[in-house]
């Protein structure tokens, strides 16, 4: 998941989404926002890994509140290990580094956010955007799930909401 810019109610039931799908881990992509967002995930038995985004302002205050939940913030870049994969984690506001680690072939799956876009590229590396679980920017809430074993992904629609552009008539800027 990623982007959820404090959209609690969309936070509480991507985490219900992966607790009946049977999820073992959650990558977060960045924009979490507020430290008190770390409640939705209270009694999560997974784990979860999180990377700041650039909207992700209190980065103590982050890692403190989701640490009390079992959350392990990675800094800026993480590196995750699932059923042998190698997995880079990062927010992605920066493209040519994104295009640089799925070009690398160093990695089996980069998992990005910041521009709220959802895309699933295959390739010697995945790319996956899972979206944003806010809404507002696209008007889709989406997650994604990884199979790593079959290297399959399935995205998850999570409802609409009005995008920024829908409620102003203007177009947003970035993530």
């Amino acid at each position: 998941m990623s982007d959820s810019h404090d959209n609690f109610p969309g936070l509480l039931e991507a985490v219900e989404i992966f607790r009946r799908r049977g999820v073992e881990m959650i990558l977060h992509a960045g924009d979490v926002v507020a430290p008190g967002m770390c409640y939705a995930f209270e009694g999560w038995a997974g784990k979860l890994k999180l990377v700041y985004g650039n909207n992700d302002g209190d980065r103590t205050g982050l890692k403190r509140d989701f640490g009390r939940v079992g959350g392990v913030f990675l800094e800026d870049f993480g590196e995750v290990e699932a059923d042998g994969r190698r997995i880079a984690l990062l927010h992605g506001t920066y493209e040519p580094l994104v295009t640089g680690l799925v070009e690398s072939g160093a990695f089996d799956v980069v998992v990005r956010g910041h521009d709220h876009h959802l895309r699933v590229v295959p390739g010697k590396t995945l790319m996956i955007n899972p979206g944003e679980v806010w809404g507002h920017f696209t008007g889709r809430k989406t997650v994604a799930i990884l199979d790593t074993e079959s290297m399959g992904v399935e995205v998850v629609e999570m409802g609409s909401r009005p995008s920024i552009r829908d409620m102003t008539g203007r177009r947003p800027r970035g993530g």
